[in-house]
């Protein structure tokens, strides 16, 4: 990476920026969380009646009422035993043992970290996501700084509020972005085996997280066919693009088949790794996790979103306005990005637009929403579980908005009108993004503030 660029009064153009910003945020939410709880860390896992039997579960568990119960318990299982096919494992039982199973990551580091002690699991799985806050801070950096944008930038992807009910209820979606960022990341740094690496582990933990490594392999194959297809006097091998060199350097022409076919490959690994892994938990549990629980969630475009609007529009109390704030929130981070990609692409040259790495966030970002579009009316019925199941259409939006609006093709003098309006035209991108950044931290507030009340 190029050496940072220190200004007098302006933070150093470093890493450690975000990723000191990611840990100090999540580690005091998780401070005062456990402070909340009566310093009960378990209460976090939200164990309940039915999946938790106060009668067999462990002392160090708290087993909460009825309607307290949530997903953090299933991690719960697995970092107490995360081989386990038993019915009930320190008396947690799975409602869907094939898809819980699937989501294994977060739960088998749990249990890593805790050094196989199941009193240590509840503390383990809120370590992970503070920590993983910090990760996810230095890759949102290394992606800045990519397109030329002052590290710091990276806070943006902290500030998502799904992940403060990550936080506070013991799941997996911190884990899983910083995994599949940081393998985003490798594949613009043309270090596929790291990538591989890093999707695989991605699917491994969250499976929501496929439609990233299936645009990947998606983007890279149409790379690789454009790339084939081009003159040769422009199909020249692209070199690595150095961090911090902006747009004009960012986006060489065509990338070669070769680099292609390598972010193809990273993605290919990390897609045939969740089928696999599809395929080992049908033989363990005798059923598909996507089948399990695809019918519960999905539904017809548009559908669910529609019948629940209805619902809260005018809201009628408290919970119904957060949650068609949160509604407006991420409908508003997704249709910003894809107003910002279109005006790149028409400002761009079209043989810009064919590298193998860009094409595939865009493809990912477009199966993300695709997702989000068909959520049906139970995961719209609650903020905490459309916010969640956003998260990875929340995370590409805003790499495609640092992307696009970040550091936009240099005009000819021909085409340029004068000076002023050219900087004109970069305050307003800048007010853009510091908007966004303004609207996520006031929900990821109102989000935290509800989450700590919550706790007893």
């Amino acid at each position: 990476m190029p050496p940072p660029v220190t200004r007098s009064g302006t933070l150093p153009d470093r890493l450690w920026v975000p990723a000191l910003a990611g840990f100090g945020l999540a580690l005091l939410f998780a401070i005062v969380l456990v402070v909340r709880a009566g310093g009960d860390v378990s209460l976090l896992v939200h164990a309940a009646p039915p999946w938790t039997d106060p009668a067999t579960a462990r002392p160090s568990l708290t087993v909460q009422d009825e309607e307290d119960g949530f997903d953090g318990q299933f991690f719960y299982r697995l970092g107490v035993a995360p081989w386990s096919t038993d019915d009930a494992v320190a008396g947690v039982t799975n409602d869907l043992p094939a898809l819980r199973n699937a989501r294994w990551g977060y739960g088998a580091l749990a249990w890593a970290v805790s050094g196989g002690d199941p009193d240590l699991v509840p503390w383990s799985l809120v370590a992970l996501n503070v920590v993983a806050a910090g990760a996810l801070g230095a890759v949102g950096g290394g992606l800045a700084r990519h397109v030329g944008r002052h590290a710091g930038w990276g806070v943006l992807f902290l500030l998502w509020p799904g992940f403060a009910y990550s936080l506070s209820l013991d799941t997996s979606e911190l884990v899983a972005s910083t995994m599949a960022l940081g393998g985003l990341l490798a594949i613009r740094l043309h270090r596929w085996v790291g990538a591989a690496g890093l999707l695989a582990a991605a699917v491994l933990t969250r499976d929501t997280t496929l439609v990233i490594p299936a645009g990947v392999l998606a983007g890279g194959l149409t790379g690789a066919l454009m790339a084939r297809s081009t003159n040769a006097s422009t199909a020249r091998e692209e070199v690595t693009t150095p961090p911090g060199a902006g747009l004009d350097a960012a986006m060489e022409p065509i990338a070669g088949p070769r680099s292609a076919l390598g972010a193809a490959g990273a993605g290919g690994v990390a897609v045939a790794v969740f089928v696999a892994w599809q395929l080992v938990q049908r033989a363990r549990f005798g059923e598909l996790p996507l089948t399990s629980s695809g019918d519960n969630n999905l539904s017809s475009p548009f559908g669910g979103l529609v019948e629940q609007l209805a619902v809260v529009v005018p809201p009628s109390s408290g919970p119904d306005a957060f949650r068609l704030i949160s509604m407006i929130g991420l409908i508003a981070l997704i249709v910003t990005a894809a107003v910002a990609a279109r005006r790149f692409r028409t400002a761009v040259p079209i043989r810009f637009l064919h590298r193998s790495d860009r094409l595939g966030e865009l493809t990912a970002w477009s199966m993300a929403v695709g997702v989000v579009v068909c959520l049906n009316a139970y995961l719209w019925s609650g903020a905490t579980a459309f916010m969640r199941a956003g998260t990875e259409a929340a995370m590409l939006s805003i790499l495609v908005l640092l992307d696009t609006i970040a550091a936009s093709p240099t005009q000819s003098p021909s085409q340029a009108s004068t000076q002023s309006s050219t900087q004109t035209r970069e305050r307003g991108k800048d007010r853009l993004v510091v908007a966004v950044a303004l609207g996520l931290s006031g929900l990821w507030l109102l989000t935290a503030i509800g989450q700590i009340t919550k706790l007893a």
